[in-house]
């Protein structure tokens, strides 16, 4: 089968740590494995310093062609000051060029089904399309979910644009999406029936080794993603000094982008010099690190506000530990109170804490959850399952067209 995967994310220089480029990276290496044919259709903007619009690469079974997209520099300069403009401009321009290639890439690879997101609205190429090809929509956190629920800025435009992501998840025949629950929070806001989607949860590729802890005496708790406040960062923050003042033993490490050091700069200025020399800020890493800090930690914290899935989980599931989260979304859905983990009160910074004092002074408990975290990520979160599930869907979409 030439299967086809359109994206606005894959791995680069620019998206070390997105969930959609590791999404489509893990899927593509998994489904190559068994023998299908991939093609990545991988739809950009241009970094600076680039000069060329377009760049393919295969390696054995997978094609990746990445289109590079920018507006004209007389349209920036004229526009400079509403960046909400030029970022509507850029995404419809990244859509419309998928369009007008869309149709000649199908024909060139022979792609049989296309599997695309629905972030950026890449969806609406249902409509520039005038094939039989069956396209897959896979649903993550919406645009509008993001705009209207856990950021403070407001734009129209932007809010016009998420407005169009849900028309076109909307008119799909074929959905996907990672959690239950996330379809549902997708019914109850825009009405989109939650019976319409078919679940496959993401995976994430098992540990190539094992790397023992370096400091035994001290635990380590880490955070691995952007920080903002979607990610509960804030909360985050307002725990660790808590926690500290009854469990001195600990140390955290904190990884991710955090943009201008807003957060980093607002800690240090909060709290005494002991407590600050507890806490480390990475900063981003390159995978391979953050799989070293999975690995050395001893429990897994990420307070989120709203997470459609959560590849941090089990990710940090997949290293046999122990995870802290809110009961929010599809988290629900990989966090099982008391057995792999435990849920913090949602918007709680106390609860927050207290959820880690009892991880950090109960070792039984510790070592417990960390098992039962990793059978659960091995049964339910593999990319070999994903890959599986995935496969069996297309089968049965292009099985029911004929």
């Amino acid at each position: 089968m030439n299967i086809g995967l359109l994206t606005p994310y894959f791995p680069d220089q620019k998206t070390k740590n997105s969930g959609i480029a590791n999404h489509v990276d893990i899927l593509s290496r998994e489904l190559a494995d068994m023998g299908e044919n991939i093609i990545v259709i991988h739809v950009r903007p241009k970094y600076d310093n680039e000069f060329d619009k377009f760049e393919k690469q295969t390696s054995g079974r997978i094609t990746v062609l990445t289109y590079k997209v920018c507006l004209s520099s007389w349209i920036i300069k004229l526009l400079k000051n509403h960046w909400a403009v030029l970022d509507l401009l850029l995404k419809l321009k990244m859509i419309l060029t998928i369009g007008v290639k869309l149709n000649s890439i199908k024909n060139i690879y022979r792609i049989d089904i296309l599997e695309t997101s629905s972030y950026f609205s890449l969806s609406i190429i249902q409509g520039l399309l005038f094939s039989s090809l069956p396209i897959v929509v896979r649903v993550s956190t919406t645009y509008l979910q993001m705009l209207k629920d856990h950021y403070h800025f407001k734009s129209r435009l932007l809010f016009f644009f998420g407005k169009l992501e849900i028309l076109m998840i909307n008119r799909a025949k074929n959905l996907v999406t990672h959690a239950y629950n996330h379809a549902l929070e997708i019914e109850k806001n825009y009405g989109i029936s939650a019976k319409r989607f078919t679940i496959i949860p993401h995976g994430v590729n098992s540990p190539k080794e094992r790397i023992s802890k370096i400091d035994e005496e001290k635990l380590k708790i880490l955070y691995v993603g952007r920080l903002e406040y979607r990610k509960g960062s804030d909360l985050l923050m307002d725990a660790i000094p808590i926690i500290l003042l009854t469990c001195d033993e600990v140390v955290f490490e904190i990884v991710g982008l955090d943009p201008n050091g807003a957060y980093e700069e607002t800690f240090r200025l909060k709290n005494k010099k002991w407590i600050n020399d507890r806490v480390v800020f990475r900063g981003e890493l390159e995978n391979e690190s953050v799989q070293k800090a999975y690995a050395e930690c001893d429990i897994f914290v990420a307070p989120s506000r709203y997470e459609s899935f959560g590849l941090i989980y089990i990710e940090a599931m997949s290293f046999g530990k122990p995870v802290i989260g809110c009961n929010v979304g599809g988290v629900s859905e990989i966090i099982v109170d008391g057995f792999n983990g435990l849920f913090a009160e949602t918007n709680d910074s106390k609860s927050l804490a207290e959820k880690n004092i009892r991880l950090i002074k109960n070792n039984l408990l510790r070592e417990t959850m960390g098992k039962n975290a990793e059978e659960t990520f091995k049964r339910k979160f593999s990319s070999k399952k994903l890959a599986i599930d995935s496969i069996t869907y297309y089968k049965s979409i292009l099985k029911n067209q004929h």
